[in-house]
């Protein structure tokens, strides 16, 4: 019987093996900006409150007062230095010795921070564009100023990664008996396969932490975290309880109302709140709830109350025990996501890591310039077999997983199929 596209032969594993570096090369041609980019905002973005606290001492730091002003009147006071500016969240935190921090959206959708000195309910000062990091690399680790856009354009990159490490393993995958000893870089082999050595090793004792972490950044995005993850979540009735919610919850209060933020704040200590309390969606859309959350390195220790704005009632009160379990699996990730799990040390694991995905960035670039043709890219060639019914169910697995891979991959196909035409009908 003649051999077939689907035996499993030496052709076939060569077939498969060329596959896999095609697209772990095209893969990384999307996703080393996408790293890179990442990297450096989230980074700058782990750092910079206490750049800020460095920087501007006078605004976050105060002399502590037996006697505050109310939250009304501090908000009140933050309002009249931004004038026509909607209220994104104000931030109150524990320690006596720091301001209280009013946020405020700009006509560009970037964020200006107003401190107000909790003693004397006077504006202390404001920062806004690049005085305020905080603000402007949360924002660009977001996908501004593109919007919509830019968060699918993000989410393509963080779904390429996935496809980038997963050809990678198979390109790694000792085939010539070294074993775990295939685990070590090779210093003596000199050439291309020292540095695919160093790039390789690398990441295969990070792959794992690598799928994990861009797992905990796709809730955020707008298509994978609205279009995939809260159906499924509604499907399974594991949706997070209302308090905890990102999007306004609309109260049954009247909409030109507006409660008390000190009797809010009031209800909050007399449940038992503590820590940094930040208060949300303030200038939502009519009639909608205030929420107001309890600030916490670890999702199982914060807490959460929905308020009415129009009195100031209750509406839910959530803690980690109306959490289920994929929505406590989801707020985990964010805080590891966010470099908060693991208290101060977490900024320094975060930043290790986004060096590790520079690096990897790096070698395999070098690694494929050692190895590429003098006169050419060194793109690897197009396989003709069919691909193996393995290969095409674990593609249609991350397709389904990952809508937008799908999408951008059949973009490719067609880009490709156009180039091919145009190729063929060129003179020689």
């Amino acid at each position: 019987m003649a051999p077939t596209t689907e035996s499993r032969g030496p052709g076939a594993d060569r077939d498969l093996r060329r596959r896999a570096w095609r697209w772990h090369f095209l893969a990384a041609l999307l996703v080393i900006p996408f790293v890179l980019w990442q990297g450096v905002t989230g980074t700058l973005y782990l750092w910079s409150e206490a750049w800020v606290d460095a920087r501007h001492p006078e605004l976050r730091f105060v002399a502590p007062a037996v006697e505050v002003a109310t939250l009304d009147a501090q908000v009140a006071a933050a309002r009249a230095s931004a004038p026509g500016m909607a209220v994104a969240n104000v931030v109150l935190p524990a320690d006596p010795a720091r301001s209280t921090q009013v946020t405020f959206t700009d006509a560009r959708g970037l964020p200006l921070a107003v401190f107000v000195d909790p003693g004397q309910g006077r504006v202390l000062g404001r920062l806004q564009g690049a005085a305020w990091p905080v603000g402007w690399t949360r924002s660009l680790h977001g996908g501004w100023p593109l919007g919509d856009p830019g968060s699918w354009l993000l989410e393509i990159g963080a779904c390429w990664t996935i496809v980038m490490v997963l050809s990678g393993l198979y390109l790694w995958w000792p085939r010539d008996g070294r074993g775990w000893r295939a685990l070590l870089p090779r210093p003596r082999a000199g050439g291309w396969t020292f540095w695919r050595d160093l790039h390789a090793c690398v990441a295969v004792w990070c792959a794992l932490l690598i799928v994990l972490f861009l797992f905990t950044a796709l809730p955020w995005t707008s298509f994978w975290g609205n279009r995939v993850l809260a159906p499924v979540q509604q499907a399974l009735d594991q949706r997070g309880p209302r308090a905890a919610g990102f999007a306004p919850v609309f109260a049954g209060g009247a909409p030109t109302q507006a409660g008390s933020l000190q009797r809010m704040l009031e209800q909050a200590r007399s449940r038992g709140m503590q820590g940094d309390l930040m208060f949300t969606m303030l200038d939502g859309p009519p009639g909608s709830a205030v929420g107001l959350r309890s600030v916490a390195a670890k999702a199982s220790d914060e807490r959460f109350l929905l308020l009415d704005r129009a009195d100031a009632s209750v509406l839910d009160d959530a803690g980690w025990a109306q959490f289920p379990a994929l929505a406590r699996a989801v707020a985990t990730g964010v805080k590891l996501h966010e470099a908060d799990y693991f208290g101060r040390s977490g900024r320094w694991i975060n930043t290790g890591f986004a060096l590790v995905l520079a690096w990897l960035c790096v070698t395999g670039a070098l690694a494929w310039w050692r190895r590429k043709p003098a006169d050419a890219l060194g793109v690897p060639p197009a396989v003709r077999a069919r691909w193996p019914w393995g290969l095409r169910l674990a593609a249609l697995g991350l397709f389904l997983a990952l809508p937008l891979l799908a999408v951008s991959a059949g973009v490719l196909w067609l880009v490709e199929r156009a180039w091919m035409r145009v190729a063929i009908r060129r003179p020689h």
